[in-house]
């Protein structure tokens, strides 16, 4: 068995990036792209989203994070560079975000989807609480597969860090332990160390 202080999930590359070394705009539209595809099957992207996708011509990734539309979503606890996030909403739900994380892994950044649906101190009647766990239960199914599909197209998301930081300890696990996976206890999903 594996010990439990040897799986903890802190990167383990060099220096903390302070800025997002590798993304590229082509990288961040092929991500958007994607997003919307799946968050707006109909194809039909509302004109506000649209209009947060109107990115000037000849920008530069810093100079698109750093104002309008994109918003600083705090820092990761110990990470000095910010996170960045993009209201793209979905067929249901306008708050979903595409989020950008800085992460010292070789692109330098990670993908990922804000549900931003975590209400807390809302009281509902019974009615309302089960529409609304609905809507958490779509876009927790939107988010797990818009990730997925970054993953599969080559984008960096946890997932593809988790898989990557598994293969670096020795450990093996399952497609279906990673979708069982806690981000902060990797022993959790079963994982079992190579012979």
């Amino acid at each position: 068995m594996v010990e439990t202080k040897e799986l903890l999930m802190e990167p383990t590359l060099a220096a903390e990036p302070e800025d997002l070394g590798g993304l590229r705009l082509d990288l961040l539209r092929r991500a958007t792209e994607i997003y919307l595809g799946l968050a707006y099957p109909s194809g039909t992207v509302p004109e506000a989203v649209q209009r947060r996708l109107a990115w000037r011509e000849g920008c530069t990734v810093d100079g698109l994070l750093n104002g309008p539309p994109f918003e600083r979503a705090g820092k990761a606890p110990g990470r000095p560079a910010p996170i960045y996030a993009l209201r793209l909403g979905n067929h249901r739900y306008p708050h979903m975000k595409l989020q950008i994380q800085p992460w010292p892994i070789e692109a330098g950044f990670m993908l990922s989807v804000n549900t931003h649906d975590q209400v807390t101190g809302a009281v509902l009647n019974a009615v309302d609480a089960q529409a609304f766990h609905e809507l958490q239960a779509e876009n927790q199914r939107l988010k797990e597969a818009i990730e997925e599909t970054w993953d599969h197209a080559g984008l960096p998301t946890f997932l593809r860090y988790l898989r990557d930081y598994i293969k670096s300890r020795g450990l093996a696990c399952s497609p279906e332990d990673l979708d069982e996976r806690s981000e902060t206890n990797p022993g959790a999903a079963g994982m079992t160390p190579l012979a």
